[in-house]
């Protein structure tokens, strides 16, 4: 039978759908079966009928906690993107907007607790080059890059998490929204999500210089403000993490200097050069066995010939660079991908896309 909208109940829905590990979003929307992402294939869910208008927004206002400002605002602007949090404790990011006049919710699950790195990373040496050569230092930026699913957010808070483990310092998230909420072990953890803790990553980036901070990360660079925020954190002796939705280092260095106008990019591939440690691209592909996803990485460490191609903007010689790269612990996405071959956990067709590129 049918859930009315005096029954809906979001939690029943997550309880039946989103306690499967392998399931990644949930798309919920009126006059359709609510549906699942698993191993990046949609599945209708047909147990339950399809929701009426009624249900879906009874269903929007639970996520939203029955925040009558919260749901106007969502009909003004139409369409909200915020953080939940299940009474199972898993979290959740949701996007809610309309198409063609009726609420669309999906909700993307987010892991309650966090990977370790080498749940991420198979290979080993990869591993500890990131430990050794990033995470053990006081100043750099660390670019974590590719588009939206492709466990950026997941290998930020592995990394995060070893720093909170590890190191006895000051760690500031400036996040939109919050999705993991970490807690403090050998470090002091203060998250900040924009919109709910402060107006904008710019606002709060100019704000944590003056609270005391060792490591920031700042969820995602959007605007010349924050890549330029981002910057100065870098120089002035923090360790800073963040995101571009860029799919290789090239694209990376091209994306993060095109964010200023063209009469300073000079000086801004100067200085992103300067402080950039490492760029880390990454994608999700189905393993062999169809179970699950494995993650496809390329390395970029900033060598002394990096640096020189950066501030020269010569973005094919940086590709050159890290396909030959294997001895400073760089690696290619082609070749990480052949490595997944070699190791009998992807099948070539699976990363042929990869290959051929």
């Amino acid at each position: 039978m049918s859930l009315t909208w005096r029954k809906i109940n979001i939690e029943s829905i997550l309880a039946q759908i989103a306690s499967r590990e392998d399931i990644s979003d949930i798309h919920i929307s009126a006059d359709e079966y609510i549906s699942f992402r698993k191993n990046w294939e949609i599945v209708k869910y047909k147990k339950i009928e399809p929701l009426t208008t009624e249900d879906v927004e009874i269903a929007l206002k639970q996520l939203l906690k029955w925040n009558q400002k919260a749901f106007e605002k969502f009909l003004a602007d139409r369409e909200a993107d915020f953080s939940y949090i299940g009474t199972d404790w898993t979290p959740y990011r949701v996007n809610a907007f309309f198409k063609l006049g009726k609420i669309w919710i999906v909700l993307r699950k987010i892991n309650s607790k966090a990977r370790k790195l080498e749940d991420l990373i198979l290979f080993p040496e990869i591993v500890e080059s990131i430990k050794n050569n990033v995470l053990s230092k006081r100043q750099w930026l660390y670019l974590v890059t590719w588009p939206t699913g492709s466990w950026k957010s997941t290998s930020l808070v592995a990394m995060i998490e070893y720093l909170n483990e590890t190191r006895p310092d000051h760690i500031i998230t400036i996040e939109d929204p919050i999705e993991f909420i970490f807690e403090p072990k050998k470090a002091i953890i203060s998250q900040r999500e924009v919109w709910h803790d402060t107006w904008s990553f710019a606002n709060a980036l100019r704000a944590a210089m003056r609270e005391d901070p060792d490591i920031i990360l700042v969820w995602e660079i959007r605007d010349k403000e924050t890549a330029e925020a981002v910057l100065n954190l870098a120089e002035t002796w923090h360790l800073v993490f963040s995101t571009l939705h860029t799919p290789s280092a090239s694209w990376t260095i091209n994306r993060f200097v095109g964010f200023f106008p063209p009469d300073i990019q000079h000086s801004i591939a100067d200085r992103l050069a300067e402080i950039l440690i490492w760029v880390q691209s990454q994608r999700l592909v189905k393993k062999k066995d169809w179970k699950w996803r494995v993650g496809v990485y390329e390395v970029m460490i900033n060598t002394a010939a990096i640096k020189n191609n950066i501030k020269k903007m010569a973005l094919p010689q940086i590709d050159n660079i890290i396909e030959t790269g294997a001895k400073q612990w760089m690696i290619s996405l082609k070749q990480y991908a052949k490595r997944l071959i070699a190791a009998d956990v992807v099948s070539e067709d699976t990363v042929s896309w990869i290959l051929n590129s």
